[in-house]
């Protein structure tokens, strides 16, 4: 019985017959086990990652008198927060362990083999790419036509790391062709290494849940250095969640200064929280001087 291969694609013919099974819907038994196998095993890496990640951030959250102390909007969780986003992250894991098993089954991507330059090249191109796919979609799903794909991520004003897996179908759908659309057509012409792809969307998952923990974790002078004027902060983000607009960006300020979508007081909203003074209004707006 030959079994679903996560590994290199070296039987073409095979793959081609998988393909053909199920467009006639001719699937034998021993596929059906297969797929089957792989969506258990997927779904469990997933639910344990979630449990390890997502688990560890909420307890911090809860528990921790330093993360009390640096909440950045000292505002309560919607009612009803925590339940929808419970079902919406139990769907969202399911639809991603299914789209990742269908994509590999299918056999679209055409990954080269592991080396260093691959690895580190594979890395870079997902973290430059999605980083602009995150912004266009994002913003554009703030427009008033297309809200309602993104309304369910935004039933949190204040954001807690259960916010990170709280999505649409919708969405998801969008931000997976973005994710998995791009390394399909990328393993084409490039030598696209899977390690790297895995390891950049495992940095992803864990910096996503950090930046909606609405606590911030790094100091005053980190907006002020170099690192800081590129990247994010919790701060950044819980800012997007509490106004409802600006700072669309994922992991950097990049695309947020190009097209002028930044708040000019973020640096001293950060000041407040890292100094353990959050804002205790949604509206609150800090006067700034005039960017030179």
């Amino acid at each position: 019985m030959k079994v679903l291969n996560f590994g290199r694609r070296q039987d073409v013919g095979y793959e081609n017959e998988k393909v053909q099974n199920l467009t006639t819907m001719n699937i034998p038994t021993s596929i059906l086990i297969s797929v089957g196998s792989a969506l258990l095993t997927v779904l469990a890496f997933m639910c344990i990652r979630t449990l390890v990640i997502v688990g560890g951030a909420a307890v911090y959250v809860g528990k921790s008198k330093r993360a009390a102390e640096r909440r950045v909007y000292r505002r309560d969780f919607a009612h009803g927060q925590f339940r929808s986003e419970l079902l919406a992250g139990a769907v969202v894991l399911l639809f991603d362990a299914a789209t990742i098993v269908a994509v590999r089954y299918l056999g679209w991507i055409q990954p080269a083999s592991f080396t260093l330059q691959n690895f580190l090249m594979t890395f870079a191109i997902a973290f430059v790419w999605y980083e602009i796919w995150f912004y266009a979609t994002h913003r554009l799903m703030h427009t008033k036509p297309l809200y309602f794909i993104h309304a369910q991520h935004h039933v949190a004003k204040v954001t807690h790391p259960l916010t990170a897996m709280s999505f649409s179908l919708a969405e998801r759908t969008v931000l997976n062709t973005g994710a998995l659309g791009f390394v399909i057509v990328a393993s084409h012409f490039l030598p696209v290494a899977l390690e790297g792809y895995g390891l950049y969307f495992l940095f992803n998952y864990v910096l996503n849940v950090l930046g909606h923990t609405n606590v911030e974790l790094l100091p005053k002078s980190f907006v002020k250095s170099s690192f800081g004027k590129v990247f994010i902060t919790p701060t950044y983000h819980a800012m997007h969640h509490a106004r409802y607009a600006g700072h669309y960006g994922l992991f950097t300020q990049v695309l947020d200064h190009a097209f002028k979508t930044r708040w000019q007081d973020y640096p001293e909203v950060h000041a407040r929280a890292a100094d353990g003074r959050g804002l205790t209004s949604m509206s609150e707006r800090i006067e700034t001087a005039p960017e030179k």
